[in-house]
């Protein structure tokens, strides 16, 4: 992106405060945020920045809703030592939460090409917004998490070319880590590849496609967390 690109978007995100219409967990540890939207125009993929007390404790989520929902949601880990989280877990339903959005490039490059989503944890997020609002999407997804409780949103993608990964539990189809099962599943011919979680994965990943003769620039990233700070 050219400066003046970077310019352009920065004027285009809008701060404002959002009223929480729905807190509800999604395991243990991890929540789902759903907040009222105020007429703010977005594309799946891209970003929604929380801001905390302090301009060190604001943080960036993915939109985990579709373009079209009358609403915003996000997903989060808990992290009780965390400098934001803590205070996301004590929001009630009509608690008014101060957010910037949109931003970030993790849109869908190519709806014609197929697409590969491959997540860790919470990175599943803005693939839920792809299918939400891309219904069509030819869309094959790999989601690696640690037991079966951590495969957000299951229900609503076991319909597609679903493929949980679970490294700590044998109650999914395949046990181990996503970028396990990457090493001899049969992606798509001429397929494009999201990835999203942890940045651990993305270097193991990246090293997976290229042995598999992947295009790099077939490949998109976004990153969530270093594994050590969950």
């Amino acid at each position: 992106m050219s400066l003046e690109e970077a310019e352009q978007a920065a004027q285009k995100v809008r701060r404002w405060k959002a009223r929480v219409l729905r807190h509800r967990p999604l395991s243990p540890t991890a929540f789902e945020l759903t907040l009222s939207r105020e007429g703010l125009d977005f594309r799946a993929g891209q970003l929604l920045t929380v801001h905390g007390r302090t301009l060190y404790e604001d943080r960036n989520y993915s939109i985990a809703s579709g373009e079209k929902d009358d609403h915003i949601q996000i997903l989060y880990r808990l992290i009780p030592s965390g400098a934001l989280t803590p205070q996301l877990a004590a929001l009630a339903e009509g608690d008014a939460l101060e957010i910037s959005a949109p931003s970030g490039e993790f849109m869908i490059r190519d709806r014609a090409r197929p697409l590969v989503f491959i997540a860790t944890g919470t990175g599943i997020a803005p693939c839920r917004s792809y299918i939400r609002t891309h219904p069509d999407l030819a869309i094959t997804i790999l989601h690696g998490v640690r037991t079966a409780e951590d495969l957000f949103y299951r229900d609503e993608l076991s319909s597609l070319a679903y493929h949980p990964c679970l490294s700590a539990d044998n109650s999914a189809e395949f046990r181990g880590r996503v970028t396990d099962l990457s090493k001899t599943f049969p992606f798509p011919d001429n397929a494009h590849f999201y990835l999203c979680g942890a940045n651990e994965m993305f270097y193991d990943m990246r090293d997976i496609l290229r042995e598999r003769n992947i295009n790099p620039a077939a490949i998109f990233t976004e990153a969530y967390y270093y594994t050590h700070e969950v």
